[in-house]
Formats: C-alpha cells, sequence, structure tokens
C-alpha cells in the first residue's frame, strides 16, 4: 500500500470504473497514520472549469487546478502512485478556499 501525505498528488484508479485520475489528498495527518480504509480528497483538474474556488496549483511542472466544493471520500488501497506535493502556499490556498466552500 502507497504512503500518503496531506498536499500529496497521486493517481487515483477505483476499481469496476475504467478511469484513472489525479487526486489531491487533503485528509488531516492524524487520519492518514491511522488505519481508516477512507480518506479525502480533491479531483486535480487538467483546465479550469470557471469556478471561482478553483485554485490552480503546480504537478510536475504542469498548471492544473482544484475546485475546493467537490470533496470526495476514497478508498486508501486505490491510490498507485505518488505524482507531487504541493507547495506550502497552494496547500494553504486549498484550506482557504475549502473554509468557504463550507459555507456553501
Amino acid at each position: 500500500m502507497i504512503q500518503l501525505q496531506t498536499g500529496g498528488v497521486y493517481l487515483y484508479s477505483p476499481k469496476g470504473i475504467d478511469r484513472e485520475r489525479l487526486m489531491l489528498v487533503i485528509s488531516a495527518p492524524g487520519v492518514l497514520d491511522s488505519r481508516r480504509r477512507f480518506i479525502t480528497g480533491l479531483t486535480v483538474l487538467s483546465t479550469h472549469d470557471g469556478d471561482t474556488l478553483t485554485v490552480p496549483i503546480t504537478v510536475g511542472g504542469a498548471r492544473r487546478y482544484v475546485n475546493t466544493t467537490q470533496p470526495m471520500r476514497l478508498i486508501r488501497d486505490w491510490f498507485l502512485e505518488h505524482h507531487d506535493v504541493l507547495s506550502r502556499q497552494e496547500m494553504e490556498a486549498v484550506r482557504a478556499m475549502r473554509r468557504i466552500a463550507e459555507d456553501l
């Protein structure tokens, strides 16, 4: 099983669905260190979706985006490989937009 970290971007492959995608892990380190099967993440998009609560990030030197309004419960065992880690500033922007999104 792959070691996950908060702010990490990973390839996620749900079983039974032929659609791998990049996900940003936003669960707290305590959750990631536990035996919980589910963690929380956000889908990494290749283009901006026009939502004001979407945050630009850099993954592997390429511009990507994270819509903070759509957190997902993800199964820990379905993560395949690590791609990158967000900078401190990017993660702070994601957290700030998540707090705003919770008011929706």
